[in-house]
């Protein structure tokens, strides 16, 4: 297994061959670029499939591509595929920089965050093929300044047409505000997970009351404050039980926890499994499917 801070990390510079976007095609016949070990990425990844199909995991949660549909995995989540993934459409990546904050907090909260969106509206496939053509087209003469401003509006463009087609799922409840305010508890959060637990601590931080911060969080992203600070734990929880070799104990430590009796119970409560059962499951399953 490997150490927390083993696990590769591909990077902007890298994928995207020093660029700010990354863009290719790949049709039914060729096997779609994935990389077959677990990960991360400093960037946006987009796969919007065409036809065909193919698993994923994503932190733990297995994911299905399939014909018109779009599939995101934010920076930093861990993934990797469960299987070939024998699929035509477009792969995109994107540096975090040319993603605007409007963006970010939708691709956040869609539901294709440990998935993947279908695409409903034939206007909606139209269009983000469209746009993605002429895009993939603009980047191969995009030296030259005023080239690449034509890219960042074209990218601008396909990203606001991704969030778009997430936002035809969003309540209409969802405002402004409330995701300005969720935004910053998200970053406090990944900040901060191992040293403030509770919803008054990331209020007290914010200058705002508890009850403001649960109501915008819940109308953002559907869960309650608190519900969302143990959700944060224990996916780094689980990080930790498959990819090092740390005990349960040291685990609950660098949570910080010191009674880590009352970690296991916390875990066990919101997985369905112990973190050992959990460790042995994953362990076991990744070897029955050769990862």
């Amino acid at each position: 297994m490997l150490a927390l801070n083993e696990i590769p990390l591909h990077t902007t510079t890298e994928s995207c061959r020093g660029a700010t976007a990354f863009l290719r095609y790949v049709s039914y016949d060729e096997q779609l670029p994935v990389v077959d070990y677990a990960h991360r990425d400093d960037y946006y990844l987009f796969l919007f499939i065409e036809k065909g199909s193919g698993r994923g995991m994503i932190d733990f949660e297995e994911y299905e591509l399939t014909g018109h549909s779009v599939g995101c995995i934010l920076p930093g989540q861990v993934h990797f595929p469960l299987g070939d993934v024998k699929a035509c459409g477009w792969v995109l990546a994107v540096d975090s920089l040319m993603v605007k904050d409007e963006y970010k907090a939708v691709f956040e909260k869609a539901p294709f965050v440990k998935g993947t969106i279908t695409i409903d509206d034939d206007d909606d496939v139209s269009d983000l093929t469209s746009c993605v053509a002429i895009l993939h087209k603009r980047l191969a003469v995009a030296a030259h300044p005023a080239g690449r401003s034509i890219v960042h509006s074209l990218l601008t463009a396909c990203l606001g047409i991704l969030a778009e087609i997430c936002r035809k799922g969003f309540p209409a409840s969802v405002n402004n505000r409330a995701a300005t305010i969720t935004s910053l508890f998200k970053s406090l959060l990944s900040a901060h997970y191992r040293s403030l637990k509770s919803t008054s601590q990331y209020a007290s931080r914010m200058n705002i009351s508890s009850v403001y911060l649960n109501e915008a969080v819940k109308k953002t992203t559907g869960l309650a404050a608190g519900e969302y600070i143990r959700n944060e734990i224990i996916l780094q929880a689980k990080r930790l039980l498959y990819y090092t070799n740390m005990s349960v104990k040291e685990i609950a430590f660098e949570l910080g926890y010191e009674d880590y009796a009352y970690f296991t119970r916390l875990f066990t409560r919101t997985s369905a499994l112990s973190p050992t059962q959990f460790r042995k499951r994953m362990t076991n399953y990744f070897i029955a499917i050769g990862g």
